[in-house]
């Protein structure tokens, strides 16, 4: 089948990468992509749009603005994020992208926007996220889990849940979660 016209304007690498990474589920995550929220479809752009290599980037027009202009990193790269896509079967798809610009949204948290990264990268490894449907997703909130990202060391986290209860017990444990 026919994949369309190639991307344009800011959404463009994201898009892009997007294809990549669902591989067969690409028609259904490419449709969602524009009905997201803006704020995970910003997200997506911005962070999709990074690159690890000091002095790279994409052309002007295929970038949000804010990239352009903030060159900064470090870049991150979602470990299983493919696999999570690929998986969608009969899962929302704009539940799984907005899933995957909360990831990235934690993983600024612990790695906030510097100069001093530019042209690094953190490893964002999920595991768990990868394994799981829209229902597991449910489930873990029913049983008063919650999902945490653990950041392991300087270049890497990990997405997994875990009761409530042991927060404290994962805060002593890693360097930083959110």
């Amino acid at each position: 089948p026919s994949l369309g016209p190639v991307p344009k304007g800011d959404s463009a690498i994201a898009k892009l990468r997007l294809l990549c990474m669902s591989q067969t589920s690409w028609e259904p995550i490419l449709k969602a992509f524009d009905k997201i929220p803006s704020r995970d479809r910003d997200t997506l752009c911005s962070e999709m749009s990074r690159t690890a290599c000091e002095g790279q980037g994409f052309s002007k027009d295929l970038v949000p603005k804010d990239v352009l202009l903030n060159p900064v990193g470090p870049a991150f790269l979602v470990y299983y994020g493919p696999a999570y896509l690929q998986a969608l079967g009969s899962d929302s798809p704009i539940f799984r992208l907005s899933v995957l610009a909360e990831i990235y949204r934690s993983a600024r948290v612990l790695w906030p926007k510097s100069n001093i990264e530019m042209g690094k990268s953190v490893t964002v490894r999920i595991d768990a996220v990868k394994a799981s449907s829209d229902k597991d997703f449910q489930q873990v909130d029913r049983r008063g889990d919650i999902w945490v990202m653990c950041k392991k060391n300087n270049s890497e986290a990990l997405v997994d849940h875990a009761p409530a209860s042991k927060l404290e017990e994962l805060r002593a444990e890693n360097s930083a979660i959110h």
